[in-house]
């Protein structure tokens, strides 16, 4: 080994320690991994799904019966494949180990557009470096914290990566390379139900820029898109087979479109115009909302899970009902975007705006009411499921709002000057665009099809640092070493 070799060796350890350590810095300080209200509903519909099929016994039925599904339905809300790996990772106690699978595809995804960058522009970059770099910028904004969370949402950015990957380098990416950016989209897609909506949402996007990019296989973006789009597709329905088959079940998704259009106000304006009538299925939960006079029950959160007669109503239908709603709400969405299109649209744009800017980390620290539902998961973990340290005293939390927000508008700005500036390859351009454009599609199924929160904010718009380190390190890189542009 050359001495040349081993300075080489020594600064890629430190690039990966330093990258290992800002990426495990939350879980490192809180002492205990994060988690959320739905944890253990993953864990729950895991477990009901392997006993199901007859891959776990079956002892006394689990609290909560699956995450609140009726006896005759299955939510399908939560991702199947997800639930599955929750619930095989519980069987031996290894709950925690959620975690390193996240972690695992994320840092795949972006070693295989450091790979990709040096093949295609310049092969002494150093690979390693790059995407060390990339993940240290990430973790001086939310990326640490979901790093530490039991929960899907990481599998958010690895998505909207591996898109722009495709999008800008795919007609240049080798058959291994192609390969391995769908393997990684369709697992992120396969994780859960918005990065459905996210990638279907972004294939005229993808299409659209592939075809400004150049001509030359313009075609092979989207195409791959979409056949990522139809394994997501292909999960449900494979869910919904096997639900019947096993245990004589309807999937339901939680009419999540129908609350959002009645908070926004299209929706309640149309049932108010047009129920009662027998023939219009979401006027059941029409009369449901009026149950109570509580201006807080017209919440799309309190709607789909209050249980409460002050504030609920979706829940206290009959399960008939609450199954005809929930399979009405693509119809619904239709009917009232035919009679008031831009009311419907306005409420999407200002649901996008409102979800862009909702960037605090607040939703991935559990409270004592999270910890208590949770406390059925603390057997499957290598140790206790308890808040940590960061639960204590959240005042911190302020104070990293106001950091993070300043950061990120000075990576987002960086971001646009290197883009628009000289010496940067076409493919880099293309995907620095579809990462803000990624972060923009995420904002818009989330915020306008669920609800605007925090959580679904933070999870990917620490990408926009990550962005602007990558492009401001081959951008700092001096001209000799620029090979290929």
């Amino acid at each position: 080994m050359t001495r040349e070799h081993e300075r080489q060796t020594m600064r890629r350890a430190l690039w990966l320690l330093a990258a290992t350590l800002g990426l495990f810095s939350v879980l490192i300080v809180n002492g205990r991994p994060l988690f959320y209200f739905d944890t253990m509903g993953y864990y729950e519909q895991g477990v009901v799904a392997l006993r199901s099929l007859g891959l776990l016994p079956a002892p006394e039925a689990l609290a909560g019966g699956g995450g609140g599904a009726t006896p005759h339905t299955v939510d399908g809300s939560r991702s199947p494949f997800y639930s599955l790996l929750a619930g095989l990772l519980a069987a031996v106690s290894a709950f925690d180990l959620l975690i390193l699978f996240n972690v695992g595809v994320l840092v795949a995804a972006i070693a295989l557009v450091a790979r990709i960058v040096r093949r295609l522009y310049a092969p002494a970059l150093d690979p390693v470096a790059f995407a060390a770099l990339a993940i240290i910028a990430g973790s001086f904004g939310s990326l640490p914290f979901y790093a530490a969370y039991l929960m899907p949402d990481l599998l958010a950015p690895v998505l909207l990566i591996t898109v722009a990957a495709i999008t800008a380098f795919g007609r240049d990416m080798r058959p291994a390379e192609l390969f391995a950016a769908f393997l990684l989209a369709s697992i992120a897609i396969v994780s859960h139900l918005s990065h459905y909506g996210i990638a279907a949402a972004m294939v005229p996007a993808v299409a659209l820029v592939a075809v400004l990019a150049g001509r030359r296989r313009w075609w092979l973006p989207p195409l791959i898109l979409l056949a990522v789009v139809a394994v997501g597709y292909g999960q449900q329905q494979a869910f919904r087979l096997i639900a019947a088959k096993t245990v004589k079940s309807d999937v339901v998704i939680q009419p999540y479109i129908t609350a959002r259009l009645i908070q926004d106000g299209p929706g309640y304006d149309w049932l108010e115009a047009n129920c009662p009538d027998t023939a219009i299925v979401t006027c059941k939960l029409w009369d449901a909302l009026h149950i109570s006079d509580d201006p807080y029950r017209l919440t799309a959160s309190h709607i789909v899970f209050e249980t409460s007669k002050r504030l609920g109503s979706y829940r206290l239908m009959t399960p008939e009902d609450q199954k005809a709603v929930s399979d009405a709400q693509v119809g619904f969405f239709k009917d009232v975007l035919k009679d008031m299109p831009f009311a419907v649209a306005g409420a999407f744009i200002v649901n996008t705006f409102k979800q862009s800017a909702m960037v605090s980390v607040d939703m991935t620290i559990p409270t004592e009411q999270i910890e208590r539902r949770n406390r059925v998961v603390t057997e499957t973990l290598t140790g206790p499921l308890v808040r940590g340290r960061l639960a204590g005293d959240r005042r911190w939390i302020d104070t990293s709002v106001r950091l993070h927000r300043i950061y990120y508008a000075a990576a987002l700005l960086l971001s646009v000057v290197l883009l628009l500036g000289p010496g940067l390859p076409k493919g880099l351009r293309v995907f620095g665009v579809m990462i803000l454009l990624g972060v923009l599609a995420n904002a818009f199924v989330c915020g306008g099809i669920s609800q605007p929160a925090n959580r679904y904010g933070a999870r990917v718009v620490w990408l926009v640092p990550m962005l602007a380190a990558m492009l401001l390190y081959w951008s700092a890189r001096p001209p000799a070493a620029r090979e290929k542009l």
